[in-house]
């Protein structure tokens, strides 16, 4: 073999070594495109069952607040009106005195008020949870079943581990000040008892957050499990509605 050959030898290699190279980089491009999306989707996983873990923690709490005070969810002093077999009507909701929002009375049967927030809740978090700026800052992540909020007892709850007593709070749309609560009974007008039409979505997404874990939220029901699920699975028509606490 001549100088010649020997320098057209050391050319191929050098084209071999590059295209190896080049080869290498795209199948290791390939994978970072392919692993990042798995990354994203355990991260946002767990933070939904940290959420999940929150919201359960809660129900705990809501239990033992209903054990000390005889058997009754918190009421947000709706004594003037009463909610029976139906809801009210709108003009009849009226306050019956200074109104105490869940968060603050079930304070002392939560160890950590961080089980208030939502890890996937972009909204300003309050810097001292005992003392939240209600201008700006969201002390929770979460809202109450309004028809828990009139004077309504566990015994009377018709089947707990089908009832939603806590959803995900539409922090985006929802001021820091409101919302602690969600009538659903509204969310289609005056249409009782609930239906499938009118389409309730529109008016239950602006009181709660019903896509904050990939287009699904968690749940509270009354026997504190919590659960991931769409809207559409929890709205039915009749008794069959899993926010009415004497349905199936």
């Amino acid at each position: 073999m001549d100088v010649k050959d020997l320098r057209s030898w050391d050319s191929v290699k050098r084209e071999f070594k590059l295209t190896d190279l080049l080869a290498i980089i795209a199948v290791l491009v390939l994978l970072v495109f392919l692993i990042m999306p798995v990354q994203i989707g355990q991260k946002g996983g767990s933070k939904k069952s940290i959420c999940i873990s929150n919201m359960k923690q809660i129900g705990t709490a809501f239990l033992i607040y209903c054990a000390d005070n005889n058997d009754f969810y918190p009421s947000g002093g709706h004594g003037t009106v009463k909610i029976g077999d139906r809801p009210p009507d709108p003009e009849e909701e009226q306050d019956g005195g200074s109104e105490q929002d869940w968060t603050v009375v079930i304070q002392p049967y939560v160890k950590n008020p961080g089980i208030l927030r939502c890890p996937l809740d972009t909204s300003l978090q309050p810097k001292a949870s005992e003392n939240p700026d209600e201008s700006r800052e969201y002390l929770t992540s979460y809202t109450v079943n309004g028809w828990a909020e009139y004077d309504l007892a566990v015994t009377a709850v018709s089947h707990l581990s089908n009832w939603v007593l806590l959803a995900e709070r539409n922090n985006v749309v929802q001021s820091p000040n409101s919302g602690w609560k969600f009538d659903w009974w509204l969310w289609q007008g005056n249409v009782w008892p609930p239906a499938l039409s009118p389409d309730p979505t529109p008016k239950a997404s602006e009181d709660l957050d019903l896509k904050r874990h990939s287009d699904t939220s968690n749940w509270l029901f009354g026997d504190t499990h919590a659960k991931n699920r769409r809207f559409p699975e929890l709205w039915k028509a009749g008794s069959d509605n899993a926010f009415w606490p004497h349905g199936k």
